[in-house]
């Protein structure tokens, strides 16, 4: 079943972060075990054109399958629900209302506003709620994480570091490391924002994510505090791997 129990019990939870939605990518990401693995449609492949068929080969591993969707609205986060998601990771919020607005998207009525469809593919029990991590990325949800954290139904708060590196100071922190080891030019202001996240999270008992671009950066947001993180990327891998290679076949 593809249900995201699991993404609840605040142990570390490793990711895989595809932006490309490929099947065949997915497959083989999904058979090396990860928790979850998060399609990215805000970014990457167009929520329209996502092979559903990509939630169901994570359900057959055990592994629960995420959406990174567009926007707070309704349509994006039924849709992505509707596939066969496990969950969404909610980008753009700024505020509590924001963060009330992404998860009534994940309800049906009473308790919602998602549209039931019978066409809706069920890859755990119906009555299982959504996993609704919502994304700090903006000044706005930094400042407003107490009451964000306290919103019924969020499931976890996920730092987007390099927006929010815009969004603190105008200069993106891709490189989590950066700010850790306090070599990026504000360290300090998103190492307080990263901590005052954890805490947010912590005191109201749902996980503290923190995006990373490998495993070293991982097991070091693990070390601070996270719980929550994508290890790797489809084209990070592909990049890095081809990087690699082509050096060592130029020598």
């Amino acid at each position: 079943m593809s249900n995201a129990t699991h993404l609840r019990e605040l142990s570390r939870t490793f990711g895989f972060w595809c932006t490309t939605g490929d099947p065949a990518v997915v497959d083989a990401a999904a058979s090396l075990g990860p928790d979850f693995i998060c399609i990215d449609t805000q970014h990457g492949v167009d929520l329209g054109h996502l092979d559903a068929s990509v939630f169901t080969v994570m359900a057959s591993y055990g592994v629960a399958g995420l959406v990174r969707v567009d926007s707070v609205d309704l349509t994006p986060i039924g849709r992505a629900l509707d596939l066969g998601a496990a969950g969404v990771i909610v980008p753009l919020v700024e505020t509590a209302d924001d963060a009330a607005t992404a998860v009534h998207a994940t309800r049906h009525a009473p308790r919602g506003g998602r549209s039931y469809g019978m066409q809706t593919r069920r890859l755990g029990p119906f009555d299982e709620e959504p996993f609704v991590m919502i994304q700090v990325e903006t000044a706005g949800a930094v400042k407003d994480i107490q009451a964000i954290a306290a919103v019924d139904g969020v499931d976890g708060l996920y730092i987007g570091p390099a927006d929010l590196g815009l969004g603190l100071g105008g200069v993106p922190a891709p490189d989590v490391n950066e700010v850790f080891e306090d070599s990026h030019p504000n360290a300090g202001i998103l190492g307080d924002a990263f901590k005052a996240v954890v805490a947010a999270a912590t005191a109201n008992g749902i996980a503290p994510g923190l995006h990373c671009g490998d495993g070293a950066s991982a097991a070091r947001a693990f070390g601070e505090g996270f719980t929550f993180s994508a290890v790797a990327s489809d084209l990070g891998l592909v990049g890095a791997g081809l990087r690699e290679h082509l050096a060592i076949a130029r020598k």
